[in-house]
């Protein structure tokens, strides 16, 4: 595997002339082999962030769990690789999201996330709402 970012990372600012690209399943076999992973059974890397724009990558070892929280702005959630357990936290919606699907969610909604297997994970975030 070859290394494709140094600690500390940058995310990129988004500006009229950005054009940049990331290679996000070696990205996320390499943030599976830092401690934090091997410590908390996840870590994650901000990619982009802007007032318009958040890309966030991250990776959950087998169970693990983000509990609930929410986001600023709508979500669209992919999962690269694995499967994750989306659910809100009034239990009104539970999404069962493998390798290639994507999850919607609106702005403000609290959730949870758990992952069944070792999964790797694109979180894009609209604008603040």
């Amino acid at each position: 595997m070859k290394q494709t970012y140094e600690r500390p990372f940058r995310p990129v600012e988004v500006t009229d002339s950005l054009v940049a690209s990331f290679a996000l399943p070696d990205m996320g076999q390499q943030l599976m082999q830092e401690e934090v992973f091997d410590r908390l059974g996840r870590d994650s890397l901000t990619l982009v962030r802007s007032e318009a724009l958040t890309v966030v990558l991250f990776v959950l070892n087998a169970h693990a769990e983000l509990p609930d929280h929410q986001a600023p702005g709508p979500i669209a959630v992919t999962v690269l690789s694995g499967e994750i357990e989306f659910r809100t936290q009034d239990g009104a919606d539970t999404l069962l999201l493998g390798t290639g699907d994507v999850g919607l969610c609106a702005a403000h909604k609290v959730h949870s996330v758990t992952a069944r297997d070792k999964s790797i994970v694109l979180l894009v975030i609209g604008g603040q709402a």
